[in-house]
């Protein structure tokens, strides 16, 4: 962009970029101001008809509804028996769904009722039913004024008496109109029904004078049943249509009127309003650019010339100035991509190394050095495999071989490999690499894959104290000539990833010896009582699963799993003829047991290591609700690791055998701990518990054991 203002400086460039812009400008506005438009009069006139045919459709809907109701009173009708009241319980599901009443009038003294409540009947229907004498069924609209109409349909028939009479129901509206759950217009349609006297019978919408004038003044026209008017600031197409009714009921014919906004009709064209600024603004920058192509010619490869030798300087070497001019600057260019090259390729060797020091003595996780040093590997020596392999030290024919040959490639794959003598010795000779051809060798400690995949492998023996440790394979798919400069950041790799490996196996023999003797002491805890074997093990592992759950990090759940382990230690000051005994604890006796917590934060105190599990061990027994010991904690004073000690310690104590109970079933230790869910326990921990027990529990009853 920098370099095409500068070419505007030229009054040639300015003309022939005005001469761009005016050629393709104009066209396009002039095309989109005519579609504008066509498009907004034939997106008018087609909703004008497709309203006027949808109001069309519905007023058949709603004739089709009157007949299905006039039917499912005929099969009624025909069901009554002459001379008994039939149980109203008998009636078909289908009549209660679409009628709120139904009842035989023969007099006005004489109403039986079928459904609903006959009281509610208007007086005028009733006596307009009994006088009349039609053999149509007449169909009676009771309005008022909020709109909400009563339509009743009456069919003369033999009552349950032998008399004539007539049936009389009301129907429900969802069962006529078609709104509601049952729903028959189309999406963000208003409706509105009117009778001969332009009396609203139902509508969605409180349509206004002017419009009832127009609709009243229209509605002779053959042609079109459709028209436009405002209210309220919003602007409505409306379609109508008449239903006539008499052709096969006494009633009123009624009026369907549809409306919805205009603004919805011409939501297309807003579009078309912020698409036609981006074409135009596309159309601007596709005219700068051809502007700029055709007068850079002469100007541009001296402008990126002197980019390049900028960018060299700020020490980027990728970069490559790229001409095609076919004269004495694209040679120039060529030389000082070259240059640049070579520089880059320098300077990239000394920070990839860096990089990858970093970044394998930045993790002390064997796989997380393995997976790194590999792929940085990988990259910086352009090969087409790379495997690194273990040496097992318990079987030292064995290697544990990670293989990887795509960057795109999130796992490393693993195979464990038996090495024969004779590439055993080759590896443990003390040599600090070695090249071999894979069609003319083909070496055990290398899966068949990457054979396969590779011509010739550059192979790095690993070592850490003169013991062979494992060994590196880079492979090219091509012959390949290893340069000094290749063997040498290899070698240098190699010490850095054997290095890394050692410290750490290291670190993994010192993890391996912390937990032991934690494992060890919870074991000696818990062995105090058979009844307890095992307990503090699985109460660590359990507070581990609810932990991980709750998303906590990995050194809150080695805290965690520490405080697991150590939280009955303090049970090595209660007796064991009180730990054991089978009856009710007497009340010195519980509040002996009651200490056990704070005697296990007194042992555990001198260990500075495990300060931050000693609050989970004190408060382990504690109540979300306060009502815990040693201390009555509440709440979010509570330690969260204490919290979830407390679930997992009942959890695992309900689910044991104690010398006092036999062990509960899961399930009622599940819905005693949701019981208690706020009270004893924290909810937060309950619902992680579920997850982690793989449980979900509604209606919980259960009851409280002694841990």
């Amino acid at each position: 962009m920098k370099t095409g203002i500068s070419l505007f400086r030229s009054k040639v460039a300015r003309r022939i970029f005005i001469s761009f812009l005016f050629c393709a400008m104009l066209p396009v506005a002039v095309f989109s101001i005519l579609s504008f438009t066509q498009v907004s009069a034939q997106l008018r006139e087609q909703s004008m008809t497709r309203l006027q045919n949808t109001a069309k459709t519905y007023g058949h809907t709603i004739f089709e509804n009157f007949l299905s109701l006039e039917t499912d009173l005929d099969l009624f009708a025909s069901t009554l028996a002459l001379s008994s009241k039939e149980n109203p319980d008998t009636y078909s599901e289908r009549l209660r769904s679409r009628f709120k009443i139904v009842s035989c009038i023969t007099d006005p003294e004489k109403i039986i009722g079928f459904i609903g409540d006959i009281k509610t009947l208007p007086n005028a229907l009733i006596e307009s039913a009994i006088s009349g004498s039609s053999s149509k069924t007449a169909i009676y609209f009771e309005t008022n004024d909020r709109h909400d109409t009563r339509v009743f349909l009456v069919k003369t028939v033999t009552g349950v008496d032998g008399n004539p009479g007539r049936l009389v129901g009301e129907v429900k509206m969802v069962n006529l109109w078609g709104v509601g759950h049952k729903n028959t217009l189309p999406p963000m349609t208003e409706a509105c029904i009117l009778d001969h006297t332009r009396n609203v019978l139902f509508g969605s919408f409180d349509p206004p004078e002017q419009l009832l004038h127009r609709i009243s003044f229209e509605s002779d026209s053959l042609e079109t049943r459709s028209l436009e008017y405002a209210s309220d600031g919003e602007n409505f197409f409306v379609g109508y249509w008449p239903l006539f009714l008499k052709s096969n009921f006494e009633g009123p014919n009624l009026i369907i009127v549809l409306r919805y906004l205009q603004d919805d009709v011409f939501e297309p064209l807003s579009h078309f309003k912020i698409l036609f600024p981006l074409t135009a603004l596309l159309a601007f920058w596709v005219v700068l650019l051809l502007s700029i192509t055709s007068i850079r010619r002469s100007m541009v490869p001296l402008e990126k010339l002197k980019e390049g030798a900028v960018r060299l300087a700020r020490r980027d070497f990728d970069s490559r100035v790229l001409l095609t001019s076919g004269d004495e600057f694209q040679t120039l260019a060529e030389t000082f991509n070259k240059s640049a090259g070579d520089l880059g390729r320098q300077f990239h060797a000394m920070e990839a190394m860096s990089e990858i020091d970093r970044s394998i003595h930045a993790s002390l996780s064997t796989k997380t050095i393995i997976n790194t040093a590999m792929k940085r590997m990988y990259s910086f020596f352009s090969c087409d495999t790379i495997s690194l392999g273990l040496i097992d030290e318990r079987k030292r024919d064995t290697i544990h071989m990670f293989s990887f040959s795509s960057p795109g490639d999130e796992k490393l794959t693993e195979e464990f490999l038996t090495i024969t003598p004779e590439d055993g010795y080759r590896l443990s000779e003390p040599i600090d690499h070695f090249i071999f051809e894979a069609n003319i060798q083909s070496p055990s400690f290398l899966p068949k894959e990457v054979v396969n995949a590779a011509k010739n492998f550059l192979s790095l023996p690993l070592y850490q104290n003169k013991n062979l440790l494992g060994v590196i394979c880079l492979g090219h798919s091509e012959t390949y000539s290893f340069t000094e400069d290749d063997l040498s950041h290899a070698k240098r790799l190699s010490h850095q990833v054997s290095a890394a490996l050692s410290n750490a196996n290291l670190v993994e023999e010192l993890e391996l010896l912390n937990w032991g003797p934690l494992e060890a002491l919870a074991r000696t805890v818990d062995a105090k009582s058979k009844w307890t074997a095992g307990h503090s093990e699985r109460v660590a592992g359990l507070a581990v699963r609810i932990a991980r759950v709750m998303g906590f990090d990995q050194k809150s759940i080695d805290c965690l799993h520490r405080a697991g382990y150590l939280h009955d230690i303090g049970k090595i000051g209660v007796p064991l003829i009180i730990l054991d005994k089978p009856g009710k604890l007497t009340e010195e006796e519980y509040n002996q047991v009651k200490q056990h917590p704070v005697i296990g934060a007194k042992i555990i105190e001198p260990i500075e290591a495990y300060t931050d599990a000693i609050p989970m061990i004190l408060q382990h027994h504690e109540r979300f609700d306060g009502k815990g010991y040693p201390h009555g904690i509440s709440g979010e004073k509570l330690s969260l690791g204490a919290r979830i000690l407390a679930v997992a310690d009942v959890y695992d104590a309900l689910i044991s055998s104690r010398p006092y109970r036999q062990g509960w079933v899961e399930e009622n230790v599940i819905q005693l701990i949701v019981d208690e869910s706020g009270k004893q326990f924290d909810p937060k921990v309950v619902d992680a518990l579920m997850s982690a027990v793989s449980w979900s529990v509604e209606g919980i009853v259960g009851e409280s054991g002694r841990s």
